[in-house]
């Protein structure tokens, strides 16, 4: 057997941890499968619970597990339709070069989130059919996000 000292076992132990915090720490990328950077950044978090959709003239409430519009008349599918817009709206990554100076149409939308004493602010944007979202000054395209099915318009 090896004779060392205490303080001597101690630097052992102390290294052996430290080595064994690397690994551990390198290696999770591997053991997870290697898919931590490649999941799709959602533009308001999957676990939100939005409590309502303000457009200025029209707002979007929840009431209980179902929805009203207050400023116009609108079917509950619909209002369902655009609280799963919001939540499922994904925001591409990859996207660079946005610009908003050929914006056809334009929005500023206010959604409260359970939890969150200030609502959330997006100015949404149309530029040759694809959707922009202009949020806490950064500039986001959305996948699969339709400009119409984020919006509401009122009929006046």
């Amino acid at each position: 057997m090896i004779k060392l000292s205490r303080r001597a076992w101690n630097n052992v132990i102390i290294f052996s941890m430290l080595i064994l915090i690397f690994l551990f720490n390198s290696t999770s990328n591997f053991l997870n499968g290697g898919v931590d950077s490649e999941q799709p950044s959602h533009l308001i978090p999957q676990d939100a619970v939005i409590a309502s959709i303000d457009f200025g003239d029209v707002k979007v409430e929840r009431i209980g597990q179902g929805w009203r519009a207050v400023g116009i008349d609108v079917q509950l599918h619909q209002l369902v339709e655009l609280n799963q817009a919001w939540l499922n709206a994904t925001i591409d990554n990859a996207a660079n070069e946005l610009s908003i100076s050929q914006a056809s149409n334009s929005r500023i939308v206010f959604i409260s989130v359970l939890g969150q004493q200030s609502p959330l602010k997006f100015e949404v944007f149309e530029v040759n059919g694809n959707t922009l979202v202009l949020s806490q000054q950064r500039l986001y395209q959305l996948i699969d996000a339709p400009y119409n099915s984020l919006i509401i318009e009122s009929d006046k």
